[in-house]
């Protein structure tokens, strides 16, 4: 149950009222449906300067010139987490058309899931790398793969509160592999020599098609729908993208890291997700493993 709303800056202070009461509700409309997430929340702030919010909560400033998302942000304080929303935002989906505020509901149903397993995570102790932290190769990798994971439960757990003109997000996820080869081999000719750099350039843009996948992914578990059965041209260009031998194992695997309950199971499951991500690098061209110190060994080579 929301607590407390804390509205700052004068273009949201002057709706505050109807903002908190309008927060509230909504919240308790979504955890009488979904009754697991009732408490996993008591503060929301929403704010005219997002990014200032953050910072006046604790969060570093961000560096110059970086992209700092505007929408929606949980911060966990030793007082409890805290959800910023961002003031304009919260304003144009509380007074605008019944779709706007249908992807407003989503989307605060999709960060109170993202509270609940951040939280059980940290009693499960799954919180941090663990084991995998005694390795700079895995500890690249893992959190990659632990978004992929919070990425597909959440969408996966969300599914009843989808807008009706949604997308699922396979239209991005189709952008993003038409994209990623040409902008990989960008990255190749441009930076092959900083093999440091190149790594951490294509880790990000791996990253992004991974966790958009699984994204996907858990949308379409949830829905018991493949993609062919929404767009058999969608499912068709992903199958003949450089993505397509990895599309189905990753549903697999996501599938089977959602349902894992015992810690070796879970981390089977992660370690298969990893494999996979490793593959699509190697789909891209860029040859990927853990070198003989227990490193990131990145080579250039022939898309496979």
């Amino acid at each position: 149950m929301i607590k407390r709303v804390a509205c700052r800056g004068e273009k949201i202070e002057a709706v505050g009222p109807t903002i908190e009461i309008v927060l509230k509700e909504l919240a308790r409309r979504i955890c009488e449906r979904d009754s697991v997430l009732d408490g996993v929340l008591e503060q929301i702030v929403v704010a005219d300067d997002f990014p200032a919010a953050l910072v006046s909560l604790g969060e570093p400033p961000a560096p110059a010139g970086s992209i700092v998302p505007t929408v929606a942000r949980t911060l966990y304080l030793e007082s409890g987490p805290v959800l910023v929303l961002e003031g304009a935002q919260v304003v144009a989906a509380l007074g605008s058309e019944v779709d706007a505020m249908a992807r407003f509901v989503h989307m605060l149903h999709g960060e109170l899931w993202r509270v609940r397993l951040h939280l059980d995570a940290i009693a499960a102790g799954q919180e941090g790398l663990g084991a995998w932290g005694d390795s700079v190769f895995d500890s690249q990798l893992r959190p990659v793969v632990e978004a992929m994971r919070g990425e597909y439960a959440v969408s996966r757990r969300t599914v009843w509160s989808l807008p009706n003109d949604a997308d699922l997000m396979l239209k991005h996820l189709l952008d993003v592999v038409d994209a990623l080869p040409a902008a990989t081999a960008e990255d190749v000719a441009t930076g092959a020599a900083d093999l440091d750099g190149l790594f951490v350039r294509s880790l990000g843009r791996v990253g992004h098609l991974t966790q958009t996948a699984a994204h996907v992914q858990g949308y379409l578990a949830g829905l018991e729908r493949s993609v062919d059965a929404i767009s058999p041209e969608m499912a068709a260009a992903i199958e003949a993208s450089f993505f397509g031998p990895h599309w189905v194992a990753l549903g697999r695997q996501l599938d089977a890291l959602f349902h894992a309950g015992e810690a070796a199971a879970i981390e089977a499951a992660r370690s298969e997700v990893q494999h996979t991500l490793q593959a699509v690098f190697g789909s891209l061209g860029l040859q990927l493993r853990r070198a003989e110190d227990g490193g990131v060994w990145l080579a250039p080579g022939v898309a496979g």
